[in-house]
C-alpha cells in the first residue's frame, strides 16, 4: 500500500506539492507557492523532508517550484529531477518571488544558500521521452512533454509495485508547444494505473481553445475599432509568447508593443526547438518564429520615457506587458495610463489570485479608472472535455483532480462520476492535508 498526501494544490489553484509515501520510497511531485497575501507555502511536514528519496519538478512556474529551497532548509539532501530548460528558468522565478515577498513586507522562509544548494538531475539526459529509466533504486520513471510551458513535463512513476501518473500542468491545444500523448507510453497492455493526479484547473468549463480564441478576437477587435488600446498582461514565459504569435497573425497591420522579456522568451524558443509543435522536428514553428522576429516590426520600449512617447503616438494598438496578475510596478504603471481613456481595455487571460491588483480590478474596476477590465481565458490547462479524455485514455483506480478550488472540483467530479461505468475507478475531489491510499 502507498499513500498520497496533499501538501498543496488540490482544492485550490497554487502551491502544488504531492507526497507519495510507501514502505521504502518517499517521493515529492512539485513544491510551489500561492501568490496570495504575503505568499502561501505548502503544508510541508518537516519530519517527512529528510526521508524524501527524490523530488520531481514538472515545470518552472512559481506555483510548482518556488518552495523547493524550503525543502533544503528543512533538511532535504537529495536531488531535483526536472528538465534542463526548467532548471534554467528557475533563477528568474526565484528572483521574482523574492521581489514579491519584499513588496508585501514578508521574509522568505529560506536563505539564498538553500536555493544554491539545489542539485538537479535532468530527465532528458537519463532517457528519451516516452522511455522508462531507473531514477533511483526501486523507482522507474518516464516523462513526456506536457504542452504547458517550454520545459514542462508529465511523469509516470513506478515504485513498490505501483504505477502513478502525474499530468503536471497539461494542454494538448498549445499553438507553439508540442505535447506527448500519455497514451503512447508503455503502460503494459493498458493496465489500470494505481493513481493519477490530473490537472483539472478549468473544472467544468468545456470550451475548447478555438472557442476562447474566437471570444478573444471579437473582444479585441471591438476595442480596436473604437480606437482603443488593449493591454494584455501575461507571464514572461508561457502563454505570453503564444499570444504574441496569435496576435501577429490576426493584427499584424497594427502596432504591437511588447516588453523586452517577452521577445527574449521568443528568442529562447528558437534555441529550444525540441519543445516546439511541428510535424518536422520543430522546424515548421521555428521557421514561423524566425520570420516573425526578422520582420522587426515590434515596438519594444526601453524606458518609461519611451513608453510615454509611444502611448501618446499610438491609437488603436496592442500592448503586451509581463505579469499576468498585474502585481508588478510596470504592469500597474501601464494600467494607470490606460485607465484614463474609456475606449481602452485591460484583458486578463489567466488565473488571477485573490488579493492581487488584477483581481481587485476585475471586482471593482470603477474604483481605479475609466477603461474596461475583462477576463477571457486563454487555455493552458485542462477543462471538462480534456479531463474526460485523459482519464478515459489512461484510467487509474484512483484519480485525484487538482489545480482548481474545491467547489469547482466537486462539480467536475460529479459530472465525471455520472459517466463512469467501471466500479473499480474512483475519482477524488480532496483538499490540502488529505490523503488517498492506493
Amino acid at each position: 500500500m502507498m499513500k498520497l498526501t496533499v501538501w498543496g494544490g488540490a482544492g485550490e489553484h497554487g502551491r502544488s506539492a504531492y507526497l507519495l509515501s510507501g514502505n521504502r520510497v518517499h517521493l515529492l511531485l512539485d513544491c510551489g507557492v500561492m501568490k496570495e497575501g504575503t505568499g502561501v507555502y505548502p503544508i510541508i511536514q518537516p519530519e517527512q523532508v529528510p526521508q524524501l528519496n527524490a523530488v520531481f519538478l514538472s515545470h518552472a512556474h512559481e506555483d510548482h517550484s518556488v518552495a523547493i529551497p524550503l525543502l533544503y532548509r528543512l533538511g532535504y539532501q537529495g536531488e531535483v529531477w526536472t528538465t534542463r530548460e526548467t532548471a534554467a528558468q528557475l533563477t528568474a522565478y526565484f528572483a521574482s518571488w523574492r521581489e514579491y515577498t519584499e513588496r508585501v513586507g514578508e521574509k522568505l522562509p529560506y536563505r539564498e544558500e538553500d536555493q544554491r544548494a539545489i542539485r538537479y538531475r535532468f530527465l532528458e539526459e537519463e532517457a528519451k521521452r516516452l522511455t522508462w529509466f531507473d531514477a533511483l533504486p526501486g523507482v522507474k520513471v518516464m516523462w513526456g512533454r506536457s504542452g504547458h510551458l517550454m520545459g514542462s513535463v508529465w511523469l509516470l512513476v513506478e515504485a513498490e509495485g505501483k504505477r502513478i501518473f502525474y499530468s503536471g500542468d497539461y494542454t494538448s491545444e498549445s499553438l507553439l508547444l508540442e505535447d506527448d500523448n500519455p497514451t503512447l507510453a508503455d503502460t503494459s497492455s493498458a493496465m489500470l494505473l494505481d493513481l493519477a493526479i490530473v490537472d483539472a484547473a478549468y473544472g467544468t468549463d468545456a470550451h475548447s481553445q478555438a472557442d476562447r480564441l474566437r471570444q478573444l478576437e471579437q473582444t479585441i477587435q471591438s476595442t480596436l475599432q473604437s480606437g482603443g488600446k488593449v493591454l494584455l498582461p501575461v507571464p514572461a514565459v508561457g502563454r505570453g509568447q503564444e499570444m504574441i504569435l496569435w496576435a501577429s497573425r490576426n493584427w499584424g497591420h497594427i502596432p504591437i508593443v511588447t516588453e523586452a522579456p517577452l521577445i527574449e522568451g521568443m528568442k529562447r524558443l528558437l534555441c529550444r526547438s525540441e519543445w516546439l509543435r511541428s510535424t518536422d522536428s520543430g522546424q515548421g514553428m521555428k521557421s514561423e518564429l524566425e520570420l516573425l522576429l526578422s520582420q522587426n516590426n515590434w515596438i519594444v520600449p526601453g524606458s518609461d520615457a519611451e513608453r510615454e512617447s509611444w502611448l501618446e503616438k499610438q491609437g488603436a494598438s496592442l500592448w503586451f506587458v509581463t505579469d499576468g496578475m498585474m502585481q508588478s510596478d510596470l504592469a500597474q504603471w501601464y494600467y494607470h495610463r490606460f485607465s484614463r481613456d474609456s475606449r481602452n481595455l485591460v484583458l486578463l487571460t489567466g488565473h488571477v489570485s485573490n488579493g492581487t491588483f488584477g483581481q481587485r480590478l476585475l471586482q471593482h474596476p470603477e474604483d481605479y479608472g475609466d477603461c474596461s477590465v475583462m477576463k477571457i481565458r486563454y487555455k493552458v490547462h485542462q477543462g471538462l472535455a480534456d479531463v474526460r479524455q485523459m482519464i478515459t485514455a489512461i484510467p487509474a483506480q484512483h484519480t485525484v483532480l487538482v489545480h482548481a478550488d474545491k467547489a469547482e472540483t466537486d462539480r467536475l467530479r460529479v459530472r465525471l462520476v455520472e459517466e463512469l461505468t467501471d466500479p473499480h475507478i474512483h475519482i477524488h475531489s480532496i483538499s490540502v492535508g488529505e490523503e488517498v491510499h492506493f
